[in-house]
């Protein structure tokens, strides 16, 4: 229900100039001519002692110093001068955005993938509680989608978004957000799909649309994510062979829980040499489950255990390092979340930051 990216290091090269002066200056500090040991950001040169300083913009990585034009979010993440001029930072914004990419994805499916019930909730979370603290590593969640089905088959859906993140990364996980609203009110009741195939099939959403926006480098992250465990490379080659219709009608009409039971399709690779260069940081799945606290959308109220929404009723799998485990979520209350793990009898009552094996 949730799109997940990797964090990025901008950080192409370091250059070593051991005596003579050159002609880079460092966009921290300013400090140039620069020797010694230079740094080569997205946006310039870094010289040493400010590449070693201790924050980073959340962004690109770009070192940051006191005084040099950064923002700061309610939840302490850091956006550098540069940055800072292309994220989405408020609802407003946000709605746009959002709007603007819902027209987008119809356009580029036809009017079938609009939604019977176009009325969308959207809210914008400014703390980042979705994401596993791992330093540079670690899974980062940017957005969550929900629909809810009342008794006379009408439904109400609602989005949220992680606030500063750049405008190309929020048309991204406004597309998958907006795909997931669309399966919810077009699967029909008591179809299975793989969690990582359902996953997917937004991730193809988000990757048409950078497509259709020549944004290789975006359709490049979208590929080589781990989120999906590679089912959006199947479902790009799915969709090049058959179409978007054929995908869609897969959700609706098809019987199997994933598109490798359908189709015997060759290894897709990432596209073409045109594709910037990056280097992701390593992926690492927790080692334990943790509560990360309540959210509310709407009158409901939510528990978050790594990065899962859960309400009282709802049992869902958990992907850990090595294995996966069944939470069946049975309470929620102010103090804590109150839980039964992998059908064990026994309850567990998780408070906010708690872990357990």
């Amino acid at each position: 229900m949730s799109r997940l990216v990797f964090i990025f290091c901008f950080f192409a090269a370091v250059l070593a100039f051991s005596a003579a002066e050159t002609n880079y200056f460092c966009v921290v500090c300013g400090k140039g001519p620069l020797t010694g040991q230079i740094w080569i950001s997205k946006w310039g040169a870094v010289c040493d002692d400010c590449y070693h300083l201790k924050d980073h913009c959340s962004i690109c990585g770009l070192p940051i110093k006191d005084g040099d034009g950064h923002i700061k979010t309610p939840d302490g993440r850091l956006i550098c001068r540069f940055d800072k001029t292309n994220v989405v930072l408020t609802l407003d914004q946000a709605k746009e955005l959002f709007d603007q990419v819902r027209e987008e994805v119809v356009d580029i499916y036809g009017q079938r993938f609009a939604l019977k019930y176009p009325e969308v909730t959207l809210n914008l979370f400014d703390v980042d509680y979705w994401s596993e603290r791992n330093g540079a590593n670690g899974l980062h969640k940017f957005g969550f989608a929900s629909t809810r089905k009342t008794a006379d088959g009408t439904c109400t859906h609602e989005v949220v978004m992680l606030s500063g993140r750049t405008r190309e990364e929020m048309m991204g996980v406004a597309a998958h957000e907006y795909t997931h609203l669309w399966i919810n009110e077009n699967r029909p009741d008591g179809r299975a799909i793989d969690g990582d195939t359902v996953e997917a099939i937004c991730e193809l959403t988000a990757y048409k649309l950078m497509e259709a926006k020549k944004l290789p480098e975006m359709q490049k992250r979208i590929l080589e994510n781990p989120y999906t465990n590679g089912k959006i490379k199947t479902l790009v080659a799915v969709e090049r062979e058959g179409g978007t219709d054929y995908v869609l009608d897969w959700v609706k009409n098809g019987k199997s829980e994933t598109f490798d039971e359908d189709a015997s399709l060759a290894p897709i690779s990432t596209p073409a040499a045109t594709l910037l260069p990056y280097v992701a940081a390593p992926v690492q799945l927790p080692d334990k489950l943790k509560y990360n606290g309540q959210m509310t959308i709407g009158k409901d109220t939510e528990a978050v255990i790594n990065g899962v929404s859960f309400e009282p009723g709802d049992e869902k799998r958990i992907k850990l390092k090595g294995r996966a485990v069944t939470v069946h979520c049975l309470e929620i209350h102010d103090e804590g979340v109150v839980v039964q793990i992998n059908g064990s009898p026994e309850n567990v009552t998780l408070k906010a930051g708690d872990e357990m094996p």
